[in-house]
Parts: C-alpha cells; structure tokens; sequence
C-alpha cells in the first residue's frame, strides 16, 4: 500500500493505522493566529478548527512524532503562526 505523497513527505501517520502499529495516536489542540477555515488539507484535514478572538484551535490526533513534525512543518510552510500546541488528556479542554 502506498502513502499519501503528503502524507509520504511529511512522515505522518494517519491514525487508523497507529493502533496497527501498536502506537495510541495522541490528541493535540494547537493554538494559531488568525482565522483558519475549512477545508483542511494534508495532516490537518481530520482536525475539528473553531475561532477564539483572532486565533484558531484545531485539535486532532496526531499520530506519532513524525506526524506532529509533519502538522508543525505544514503550518509553517503556510506561515501560519504557531502559539501554542499541547497534547490533551480526556479531563483537558481547549479555552
């Protein structure tokens, strides 16, 4: 089976098959200035987008290191601005 060639670029890991892998994809919120709309592509299109102020939370898993590298690296080559991005456990919430 062949990747993605996004996914195949940029290391990243589709969910589905993390479990396979006998990894537990981990769920992020990264925190972006400005306003993101859908629809997202590459590692961000599983990711759920809502706007705070001027900056927008998008939270989704993310596979593996490789595939957090790959959604850090995408936004970047966007120039989208980064300001915060954490994991998150089932008591977390995005603010």
């Amino acid at each position: 089976m062949t990747c993605h060639p996004c996914r195949a670029r940029l290391g990243c890991m589709p969910a589905r098959y993390a479990a396979r892998a006998g990894r537990a994809a981990v769920r992020y919120a990264f925190r972006v200035r400005g306003t993101i709309r859908q629809p997202l592509v590459g590692p961000l299109e599983r990711m759920s987008v809502r706007t705070v102020g001027d900056e927008s939370i998008l939270v989704g898993d993310v596979a593996d290191q490789a595939a957090l590298q790959g959604v850090l690296r995408w936004l970047w080559d966007l120039g989208v601005e980064v300001v915060s991005f954490n994991p998150l456990d089932g008591r977390s919430r995005t603010r």
